[in-house]
């Protein structure tokens, strides 16, 4: 299993726009395509001692979501970790955010990577313009919600040659449309493998070509109608066949999400 972190340790917008970490987990965009962040303003490119190491989204001015597993990786996430807002440019052209205080939920596994989902609370807020929104939480009526397909963006690795992933970040924001698998299907790729939790959804492709990749981890999953639907987490690999991609499932968390953004003032 690789939790999509770099080595430091949907086409939906490219066509309709355009045209924990275990030790055995990864994430990253493969086969994904250029996107300037104004068709994505939500994504968040997120600093490891001034290094990227994931992504994450904006929820509210104050808070954004990533994975857990991207906080776990440094040991004072006060003092190490940074948000970047606003640019589709690594390192370029964007607003820092420090973090003042975070939550990562409390059923976190790093060995399973369940429940693999952490809220941060930053300075400065963010200020609303073309480049830099929220993405929405799923309504109460999650019946409405729709999950056939997904879009999610990040600057994590982006190449592969046969079964070779090519280790470079990307320098400009790519983004990669996927489809949801079924949990029947998923738990039978996954099996003898890893364990597929209620709280771990499953997107991809069967025959691999595009992913997330390493880099990508932290990154949210993102519907048609701008809802979240997870939080990029860990695969086996990136774009194999087999073995698609897994997300937290943000739906499903959303109460956690809302109750911790809510509840915390300092």
């Amino acid at each position: 299993m690789n939790a999509r972190l770099p080595m430091l340790s949907f086409l939906y917008f490219a066509v309709h726009l355009h045209c924990t970490l275990s030790s055995n987990s990864v994430e990253r965009i493969i086969g994904g395509v250029d996107i300037n962040i104004e068709s994505v303003p939500y994504v968040l490119s997120m600093m490891l001692n001034g290094v990227y190491a994931c992504s994450a989204a904006i929820i509210n001015n104050n808070w954004a979501v990533t994975a857990a597993h991207c906080i776990t990786a440094v040991n004072d996430p006060l003092k190490e970790i940074t948000v970047c807002s606003g640019s589709s440019i690594l390192y370029k052209n964007c607003i820092s955010h420090n973090i003042v205080n975070f939550s990562i939920h409390e059923d976190y596994n790093i060995i399973a990577n369940d429940y693999d989902i952490a809220v941060m609370k930053v300075t400065p807020p963010f200020t609303y313009n073309n480049s830099t929104k929220a993405v929405n939480l799923a309504p109460d009526n999650v019946k409405n919600v729709f999950k056939k397909w997904g879009v999610v963006c990040g600057w994590g690795y982006y190449s592969k040659t046969d079964d070779h992933i090519i280790p470079n970040l990307a320098q400009t924001l790519k983004c990669i449309k996927i489809l949801k698998i079924g949990k029947k299907s998923c738990y039978k790729d996954y099996k003898d493998r890893y364990t597929i939790t209620p709280q771990m959804i499953c997107y991809g492709y069967q025959d691999g070509a595009e992913d997330s990749c390493k880099g990508d981890s932290g990154a949210a999953l993102v519907n048609k109608d701008n809802i979240m639907l997870g939080v990029t987490s860990w695969g086996d690999g990136c774009a194999e066949k087999c073995s698609p991609g897994i997300y937290t499932d943000a739906v499903c968390l959303r109460d956690w999400i809302k109750n911790k953004i809510n509840t915390i003032y300092t």
